[in-house]
């Protein structure tokens, strides 16, 4: 991993690791990270939601940025920034994409869709959502405890979003 390329900066108490490009990979890949991130200081509640966004950002590096090649891996880049935010950056080896075309999820055909939906979650899961290196990584953003939004998780169940 080229550390001046995915290190993210002003991280304190980070971590880093490369996970295989493999769909069976991401739930054990997302506990051991949702586990490492536990330890950090800077997040007390709201684990779930963040776990479920890092479910979609290594699901969509596997399948969309790194199209399931198993050559291919994803790295991982975590911890507390100065603002005492847990900051998790996901970064896949593919071509990138632009999220500025992404379709809207919640309108039109768009709804029934079988798939689209992961960036939508992930920004409504996490306090911010930013994509970097042209779309091959993206970074979220969660508040310690104070954060106001109500879960949209609740005992592993997803609820309808307000």
């Amino acid at each position: 991993m080229n550390e001046q390329v995915y290190r993210l900066p002003n991280l304190v108490l980070s971590f880093q690791l490369t996970i295989k490009s493999d769909r069976d990979e991401v739930e054990g890949a997302a506990d051991r990270i949702m586990s490492l991130v536990q330890t950090l200081p800077c997040l007390q509640n709201g684990f779930d939601d963040l776990h479920l966004a890092l479910l979609e950002a290594l699901s969509n590096a596997i399948v969309h940025g790194n199209g399931e090649d198993p050559d291919k891996t994803i790295d991982v880049c975590a911890g507390c920034d100065e603002q005492a935010r847990v900051v998790i950056a996901v970064t896949d080896h593919g071509d990138g994409f632009d999220p500025a075309v992404l379709a809207d999820s919640t309108s039109g055909a768009n709804i029934f869709a079988g798939h689209g939906r992961g960036v939508f979650l992930m920004k409504h899961l996490v306090d911010e959502v930013e994509f970097n290196l042209g779309g091959r990584q993206v970074v979220l953003r969660k508040r310690a405890a104070s954060d106001p939004r109500p879960s949209i998780v609740s005992n592993g169940i997803l609820r309808a979003l307000d």
